[in-house]
This record gives structure tokens, sequence and C-alpha cells, in this order.
């Protein structure tokens, strides 16, 4: 199954911790295994970070970080397994 999460966030909303609240809360109503897409470029550290804290805190990090080509172009992907 293939699902697309947009996640985005206002900026008076960020660092109040509603994203990761949000990205846990499809992780787990979409349990199994996961490889989650975010730009890879030094326009998007802030996107980068944030995934990697969400994912790290969910997995308690057990998660592999990679960097390749996807079917949406070149991307940093972050695997794991939630089932």
């Amino acid at each position: 199954m293939k699902i697309e999460v947009k996640l985005t966030t206002k900026e008076e909303a960020r660092g109040k911790g509603m994203a990761e609240q949000a990205a846990v809360q499809v992780f787990e109503k979409f349990r199994g295994s996961w490889q989650l897409f975010t730009n890879p470029s030094e326009k998007n550290i802030a996107g980068q970070k944030f995934w990697r804290k969400t994912v790290s805190n969910y997995t308690k990090g057990q998660y592999e970080e990679t960097v390749g080509t996807t079917f949406d172009g070149y991307k940093m992907i972050f695997s794991f397994q939630n089932a």
C-alpha cells in the first residue's frame, strides 16, 4: 500500500510538537513497513531535522536513513517498521 501524506505547519505552530503528534497518529493508523521521503537539499535542513527527530523518537532509534533515487526523484529516505 502506498500512502502519500504532506505535512506542513504554519509559522505560529512550529516548535509546539503538533506536527510530530500528527505524524505519529498517521504512523499508528497505518502500521507496517515505512519509507518516508523528504527533500535532501540544503534548502530543507529544517524538514530533514524534523523527520530525523520524529522518526528517531517514534522508533526509539530503530530506523535507517539513506539518500537515493525514488519514484519521486532524488530523496532522503527514512525506513522503519512498526508492524
